[in-house]
């Protein structure tokens, strides 16, 4: 990690002498890679004698940097408030950085860490927890960071990651588990999709039903073969209390996580129907959904009741999550029931429409309009934010086609619409590598009709989400993550200029794009060892970033007709081959030591004084 050499200067014509020389870019081994970042020569030693010295004010991150070497060196370093001339860590606030950002300066007799604000001196600490690989030492005497000079802020301020969890629920110990690993790579947001057609899994005091009946099915839908859903009998069934709530929420808090809750409506509330039927336009019974895609059991948006028993829920849920966001879902909403409904047309009436899509954004926009007098800013996705939707909204673009584009545009041309992108074609984790590799998300470009969203600021942030219909545990999980995610940090993080930028001729430019990404490569490869200690079961290279055209045809198929777990399979088998080689090669090491040692021991008997000068293991006993 860091103090990698630049790359070496290629010969160059007479006439390309005449160019501006282009400017040498270092890899500081970071994920995500910094904005700048400038080796030079020697080490920073950390020992115990190293002092951290720090303005009271800030001494909560000084404590957390000494809780974070104590780990590797089993040892406590003392903290200062003045500033001694060597062997010290200094912690120094410094307003012309940006709040999130930060800068390391190390050289070998200090080191300063100088930040906007608290998240900075966070990120700062999660670099230098790269650096030194503190995940992975025990009991270091000395620790040795590399000298350099490292500036860095974030391109976005929302870089999120989103977990469904009605479909398969994962418990708070790995909910936290996730904020861990996402907030050491900059994330600073957690969308919780808490509700769905499969389930519904915040506890709710007022209405009791939802944690009875909403929140458990009768089966699970575990993959899809030929078109039709598989299933394992038995209830499956879970929610989170209102004190796991808090806890997740307070863990994320310490980690500059903000959680945004989400509850989808008024479609996929299949789960919310079946213990209170009232709310649908027919009354009719139903069950909470076991397989998946659209439901056309929607909520009734022509009964008041509805709109009194969702803003019930709200109340409940903005007392345990006190962020400024809620997502209110909003997409593929089913409008059959409503064109029969009475209660519907009376209200299709009332507004002066004939277009049933207008009930849905009147249900959102009185939704938003409560929303927002409890303080909080609402998210929906793209699908369902139409023009007459409220101006307030966030839009989550994730459906991404020439219709969705020129909508989105049209509204941030008209009224300002913020948008975070989400686009299923790089940004899903749910989809298989084969569909959507590792190189697709790191080079993904907005479409042309929303290129200007990033100089007019509409454009807040990158979210990759993972639906979890066919992710029925950790495992899986973490495969269809890791390394996505480590691309996903870099394209929301990291502002450093791209080596092709302003290269005009298309061989070059290519060429300078496949240097870039093998260098980011190299990091993923570097940061693996990291993943390791947190026992992540993240995807090989070979399945991340498949290149043989047939094998990727062959896996999508699978994937969409037969067989969801393909990859998985396949990431065991790596796995094993690896243990395999790994274990080989120790056997082979462990044959040649010892057949080194016996040709010492051989040497030994004939020769006693010269075997005294053999490097053995056993040499003072031999003596």
């Amino acid at each position: 990690m860091g103090g990698l050499k630049p790359k070496n200067k290629t010969a160059v014509s007479k006439k390309s002498q005449k160019k501006p020389k282009r400017v040498l870019y270092y890899d500081s081994g970071l994920v995500p890679k910094p904005y700048m970042y400038a080796p030079a020569d020697g080490y920073f030693v950390i020992n115990k004698d190293t002092l951290l010295i720090v303005d009271p004010k800030r001494k909560d991150f000084a404590e957390n940097f000494r809780d974070m070497l104590k780990k590797a060196m089993a040892r406590e370093l003392y903290i200062h408030y003045n500033k001694p001339g060597y062997n010290n860590i200094l912690f120094e606030e410094n307003a012309a950085i940006d709040v999130e950002g930060y800068a390391i300066e190390c050289f070998p007799h200090s080191m300063k860490i100088s930040a906007g604000g608290a998240p900075g001196f966070f990120y700062a600490l999660q670099s230098i927890k790269q650096f030194l690989r503190l995940d992975s030492v025990l009991y270091a005497e000395e620790l040795y960071c590399p000298c350099m000079v490292i500036r860095d802020f974030p391109k976005f301020r929302y870089r999120g990651f989103m977990i469904d969890v009605s479909r398969h629920f994962f418990d708070r110990t790995e909910i936290k588990r996730y904020i861990e690993l996402m907030s050491a790579l900059k994330f600073n947001v957690f969308h919780w999709h808490l509700s769905d057609d499969q389930g519904f899994r915040f506890e709710v005091d007022k209405y009791p039903f939802i944690n009875i009946t909403s929140s458990e099915r009768n089966g699970d839908c575990t993959g899809r073969a030929g078109g039709v859903f598989t299933h394992n009998a038995g209830t499956y069934k879970g929610y989170y209390t209102k004190d796991d709530i808090k806890d997740v929420v307070a863990f994320a808090k310490k980690r500059f996580v903000t959680v945004i809750p989400e509850i989808d409506m008024p479609g996929h509330v299949q789960a919310i129907l079946a213990a209170y039927p009232n709310l649908s336009c027919g009354g009719d019974k139903t069950n909470v959904r076991i397989e998946y895609g659209v439901s056309r059991e929607v909520l009734c948006v022509g009964k008041e009741e509805t709109y009194v028993f969702m803003r019930d829920i709200l109340d409940e849920l903005f007392e345990v999550f006190d962020g400024p966001y809620f997502h209110i879902g909003g997409d593929e909403v089913a409008t059959d029931n409503w064109k029969s409904c009475p209660h519907c047309r009376k209200r299709l009436a009332e507004l002066g429409q004939e277009d049933l899509s207008a009930l849905q954004s009147d249900f959102i926009n009185r939704m938003t309009e409560y929303c927002a007098s409890k303080g909080k800013i609402v998210i929906g996705y793209n699908d369902g934010i139409k023009s007459n939707t409220a101006g307030g909204i966030i839009s989550q673009f994730w459906m991404e086609n020439k219709t969705r584009n020129a909508e989105l545009s049209a509204q941030i041309v008209a009224g300002g619409r913020r948008f975070i992108l989400s686009s299923e074609k790089a940004f899903y984790c749910d989809y298989p590598y084969a569909l959507t590799p590792l190189k697709k998300t790191y080079f993904y470009e907005l479409p042309k009709e929303l290129k200007n969203a990033v100089a007019n600021g509409s454009l807040l942030g990158i979210e990759a989400p993972l639906w979890t219909e066919y992710v029925l545990s950790r495992e899986k999980a973490d495969l269809n993550f890791f390394p996505r995610m480590l691309a996903v940090a870099e394209r929301c993080w990291t502002r450093a200029a791209n080596p092709e930028d302003g290269e005009r001729c298309f061989i070059k430019r290519k060429r300078l794009k496949e240097e870039r990404y093998g260098q980011f490569i190299a990091r993923v490869k570097g940061y693996e060892p990291i993943l390791d200690g947190f026992r992540v079961n993240y995807a090989d290279l070979k399945i991340a970033d498949p290149s043989n055209k047939k094998y990727i045809k062959a896996e999508i198929k699978k994937w969409v007709n037969e067989d969801q777990y393909s990859e998985l399979r396949m990431n065991r088998n790596l796995a094993e081959q690896k243990r395999r080689i790994k274990n080989n090669e120790k056997y082979q090491e462990k044959n040649l030591t010892e057949q080194r040692l016996q040709q010492a021991l051989n040497a030994v008997s004939a020769d006693s004084v010269k075997s005294i000068k053999i490097d053995l293991p056993y040499d003072k006993d031999m003596i």
